[in-house]
């Protein structure tokens, strides 16, 4: 059976892609290797753009991601935006821009549970438990081999497109991954304020990198630019101590801060794969 479209990976990307050509009379089918409810990793904070806010309503998912828990998605009603040892500021608003929010801090979790709720409704074809192998082809058609968690059965299925959304294709045979370091960290933390944040985030530029605060439920989100020596030693800061640190950061631009919580930190590097597609007969087979 040859279908018009296999989509590898149901998380955000891959949801949203499927619910997109949900009424395109296509013949689509989901491919995630999550068992059914699963959300396969911890969760964590995302960034929105209000454009991403309307693709998620016009998909029926964005009713349902702020009605799941009390800050699922936070609105960012205004950026203050400033250079350390610079002249000027910069605050854009939403309101001057005639919008609800510039853009939205919203929780992974809720997200990929709204996205599972809508496919579900949506009647599409998701099959969980189901980890793709590899992906191949030839000019006529892809050919996707998916390996059945239940009983380790691996068959090939035919379509005439394959959209691979699990990230950089860590996980897929028939992909190239290239990998370049930028030298950079990002510190993350869930920091407190002194008084309600109002939907206002903070972006700072300095000599290190950049220094931002976003607005997270009741309280900020936090991701601080550095190098990677400079990050251990933020890491290993009593917490008065790297409150002090990053307010001398802000200062005078940021509210008070008082706590810190779930210090990480992350190499920023960019990862990307291109394909490599093998040749596979009309049976499947290599």
């Amino acid at each position: 059976m040859l279908h018009d479209l296999a989509v590898v990976g149901a998380g955000p990307v891959g949801a949203t892609l499927a619910l997109a050509v949900a009424d395109a009379d296509l013949d689509v089918v989901v491919l995630d290797a999550r068992a059914a409810g699963e959300v396969a990793r911890g969760d964590r904070s995302l960034a929105l753009s209000h454009g991403a806010r309307l693709i998620f309503e016009r998909l029926g998912v964005w009713g349902e991601l702020v009605a799941r828990e009390p800050g699922a998605a936070t609105p960012i009603s205004a950026i203050d935006i400033s250079q350390a040892g610079g002249f000027g500021v910069a605050r854009l608003t939403a309101a001057e821009n005639e919008l609800p929010a510039l853009g939205y801090v919203v929780r992974y979790r809720a997200l990929q549970a709204a996205l599972d709720l809508a496919l579900a409704r949506s009647g599409a074809t998701v099959r969980h438990g189901v980890a793709v192998t590899s992906v191949g082809g030839t000019p006529a058609y892809a050919a996707v081999e998916a390996c059945d968690a239940s009983n380790g059965e691996v068959q090939p299925i035919l379509v005439r497109l394959a959209a691979v959304a699990d990230g950089t294709g860590a996980t897929v045979g028939g992909f190239e991954r290239r990998r370049h370091d930028y030298g950079q960290v990002a510190v993350v933390a869930h920091v407190d304020c002194a008084a309600p944040h109002g939907g206002l985030a903070f972006e700072r530029f300095t000599a290190d990198g950049p220094v931002a605060l976003l607005p997270e439920s009741d309280r900020y989100g936090l991701v601080w630019t550095t190098t990677p020596q400079r990050a251990q030693e933020l890491l290993a800061l009593p917490e008065a101590a790297f409150l002090e640190r990053i307010s001398g950061y802000l200062a005078p631009r940021a509210v008070r801060l008082v706590r810190v919580e779930h210090r990480r930190a992350f190499p920023l590097v960019l990862e990307f794969a291109h394909a490599t597609f093998e040749t596979f007969d009309i049976t499947g087979h290599r």
